[in-house]
């Protein structure tokens, strides 16, 4: 073997030695810069901490619920905190007050099972074609209101303790019924209603007895003409809800009366109203001083039960301004639209007893509570004990009161 091929076998050797090593150094890099990726992930696994279940929702719901529960009861009274306060608002349910005493005249009944019945609430008409009216002097209260057009106005009249043989003509129901009967936790009695208004009553949640009512004791009178010729009788009434399991006993709040022998409030001089209610149903009202009543006149006629054929008398005249609303309800043939009348609230309210007006706020907070009438020092207005009509009328209205 030569020289020079020796020194070639040595140099590929030493070729092929390098070649080794650097692989080697190359395998070492690349494991050296392996890392980078594992290092990189982490920096993404806070994503998960973003899921739904960090939403903020639950420190949202405790909030709200907080805010309900202090608005409602100011502070943390205990559970015992609401029934204290009910008496104060419903006197007529303490055990003191006499078992004897409509709660709606103040006056006293020779049977108490008399006022341990449901009140029923009966629609009059108020046209001229259908007066007299009959068995409105044996309503305790008895509510005027406008009708649709402003051009008549109709009544609703409650009776507890009377039973008259005959009520009418009775007439078809308005918005301003559903605000009444609640109140009372009666029973409506009326002829029928428009579509809307009979949509609104099939929601309502009282008895309703009308003129398609099977047993319902209505008649047609052969002294009037139709539509003014609608007639029944309480006493029919009472014996169809005691059929059909409607009548209960119902616990009444009532008004509040002055207390026997009590002298009347001091008012203004009011010997004279005249309510500007339209020309068919213009109202005026005469304080007669030897029967202690405001005597009731209709278009300048004195207005006359059909039963007694005697002018109606009251104890109290209630002015009470209420918002009129228009409605969408369809009424009639020329387009008039039912009337909604607000009896929720507060608003002016002026009574007429013992020939003076007094002045003051009427406020009731829902349906099922009766008004309160409070002076200008917030304390209760005292209704003569008897009958009372509650005039309602447009904020708008100015009365003649003539002292």
């Amino acid at each position: 073997m030569s020289c020079t091929t020796h020194v070639r076998r040595q140099c590929l050797r030493c070729l092929a030695a390098l070649s080794i090593l650097l692989l080697v150094a190359g395998a070492f890099t690349a494991c050296s810069k392996e890392p980078t990726p594992t290092i990189m992930l982490p920096t993404r696994t806070p994503k998960p901490t973003f899921s739904p279940t960090s939403v903020p929702t639950p420190t949202i719901v405790p909030s709200r619920t907080a805010t309900l529960v202090s608005t409602s009861t100011h502070t943390p009274l205990p559970p015992t905190a609401t029934p204290t306060v009910l008496p104060t608002d419903t006197p007529t349910l303490k055990p003191s007050r006499n078992p004897l005493a409509n709660p709606l005249t103040g006056l006293g009944v020779d049977d108490a099972a008399r006022l341990q019945r449901r009140p029923i609430l009966v629609r009059y008409g108020n046209d001229e074609g259908g007066r007299p009216l009959a068995g409105l002097s044996q309503a305790e209260v008895v509510y005027e209101d406008l009708m649709e057009g402003n051009w008549i106005t109709r009544l609703t009249a409650v009776f507890l303790a009377q039973d008259p043989e005959a009520i009418g003509p009775i007439r078809s129901a308005r918005p301003v019924n559903l605000e009444l009967v609640p109140q009372y936790d009666g029973v409506f009695v009326f002829s029928g209603a428009s579509i809307g208004v009979t949509e609104l009553l099939s929601k309502a949640n009282f008895p309703q007895i009308h003129e398609g009512t099977p047993g319902n004791g209505f008649y047609r009178s052969a002294k009037k003409k139709v539509p003014y010729n609608l007639y029944g009788s309480i006493i029919a009434t009472r014996k169809y809800m005691a059929d059909k399991g409607l009548e209960k006993p119902v616990a009444l709040k009532g008004f509040v009366f002055s207390e026997e022998g009590a002298e009347p409030p001091k008012g203004q001089p009011a010997l004279k109203m005249h309510i500007p209610y339209p020309a068919t149903s213009t109202v005026d009202y005469t304080y007669d001083r030897n029967m202690g009543l405001y005597m009731r006149f209709v278009q300048g006629e004195p207005y006359v039960d059909e039963l007694t054929n005697k002018q109606i008398g009251v104890a109290n005249v209630i002015v009470q301004y209420v918002e009129h609303q228009n409605t969408n309800i369809v009424e009639d043939s020329l387009g008039s639209t039912s009337l909604n009348l607000v009896t929720t609230g507060e608003g002016r309210v002026q009574i007429l007893r013992d020939g003076v007006v007094l002045e003051g706020l009427w406020r009731r907070a829902q349906l099922t509570d009766f008004p309160t009438y409070l002076d200008a020092q917030g304390k209760p207005i005292p209704l003569k004990p008897g009958t009372s009509w509650v005039q309602f009328v447009p904020p708008s209205y100015k009365l003649d009161i003539i002292g």
